[in-house]
């Protein structure tokens, strides 16, 4: 079961180093237990626990690290072009969450 205050934990430590918090993907337990902390971000329903971060790499990029909040800490990160296009966005962080999946779930 995940704990508001681990998760709480987890958030600053992103921030301290420059990280913002910007969706969460979570089951339906996790979405309730979760609710109060995750009231100012997108919650997307999904099969594993995880939280989106991004921060700005360099002028022409931005990182999006996708972190895993159940089990050993896993996260996979993907770099985005800053003149990609929303639907490009989306692609790239949708195939993140795919290999994230893959590795954690099968």
């Amino acid at each position: 079961m995940i704990e508001p205050v681990i998760v709480g934990e987890i958030i600053s430590q992103y921030e301290k180093h420059g990280w913002s918090l910007r969706r969460a993907l979570l089951s339906g337990e996790s979405k309730n237990v979760l609710a109060e902390t995750m009231s100012r971000i997108d919650v997307e329903a999904s099969d594993f626990d995880a939280l989106w971060f991004s921060r700005r790499s360099n002028p022409e990029s931005e990182a999006w690290e996708l972190r895993r909040l159940t089990g050993s800490p896993f996260a996979l990160v993907a770099v985005i072009s800053a003149d990609a296009t929303s639907e490009e966005v989306e692609a790239t962080l949708a195939q993140v969450a795919d290999e994230m999946r893959a590795k954690t779930i099968a």
